[in-house]
């Protein structure tokens, strides 16, 4: 893949982004056939969203996986920091006419984690951390069709984040122990009111990626900055609100989100 073409999915892929656009595949020039690719167009769109003004404010990741006849491929895009949301009514664009979430455990560096050549151990990640808290991402495809396109076109895209909404705060020791959480939905939407929904960490556990991708991102040279977010994988897939209306959200154990959307 040429470095133009490189250049050239990364802005198109801005374009959309920025004027909250969903449109078709990009040309086939500008494809990813590796992860490698993908990743390139990822790095331009940061500098180019850098550039708009926005930069990263987190992360998105879990561990490396097997899709499309490919081995090990990483699962990791960056969340920008102007689509970070602490406050409701959150502003959202809707996907096939609805709000799509995923509910989530962030943690928040509190330091910086340098790119170096040595791998940081778990316990200097666990050490840089300041905290965490409870999290919805945002879910949103670019490309109207999007089981049309490979994994490696949508990771080039940032896998689907369109922003994060990070709830109360917890404490890392409850964030590294939280495997399986029983969610409760509340929304007058739904029949009876409220739903039950049975979460478990598709890793295990939370942290189980975070220490795979600072490892990943030191040794392609990328920092992690004090403040960054980061989530790890949903407890229990994609989870559909409607918009404009009052919904609960209740972690069993370690408290909940209330929240409105707004259309963007």
């Amino acid at each position: 893949m040429q470095q133009t073409d490189i250049r050239a999915a990364a802005q198109a892929l801005l374009t959309r982004r920025l004027n909250q656009q969903i449109s078709g595949p990009l040309p086939p020039e500008q494809h990813p056939a590796t992860a490698e690719e993908a990743l390139a167009i990822q790095q331009s769109l940061i500098a180019q969203m850098e550039l708009a003004g926005q930069g990263v404010g987190g992360w998105k990741c879990a561990l490396p996986i097997a899709i499309d006849g490919l081995e090990n491929v990483p699962v990791i895009a960056p969340i920008f920091s102007r689509t970070i949301c602490t406050d409701s009514p959150c502003p959202i664009q809707l996907d096939q006419g609805v709000c799509k979430i995923e509910p989530e455990i962030a943690f928040r560096f509190g330091c910086d984690l340098p790119h170096r050549r040595e791998p940081y151990s778990e316990g200097e990640i666990l050490d840089a951390l300041s905290g965490a808290h409870l999290a919805l991402e945002l879910i949103l495809s670019r490309y109207a069709e999007p089981d049309s396109v490979s994994y490696l076109d949508h990771l080039a895209d940032c896998l689907f984040n369109q922003g994060l909404f990070v709830g109360p705060s917890i404490t890392v020791e409850q964030a590294c122990a939280a495997s399986d959480i029983r969610f409760v939905l509340t929304d007058p939407s739904l029949q009876g009111g409220c739903r039950q929904i049975e979460g478990k960490h598709p890793s295990g556990y939370p942290q189980k990626p975070l220490f795979w991708m600072v490892n990943f991102l030191s040794q392609r040279g990328i920092d992690i900055k004090a403040g960054q977010l980061v989530i790890t994988s949903s407890y229990a897939g994609v989870i559909e609100v409607d918009p404009e209306a009052d919904f609960t959200l209740e972690y069993e154990k370690y408290g909940e989100i209330s929240l409105r959307f707004e259309l963007n």
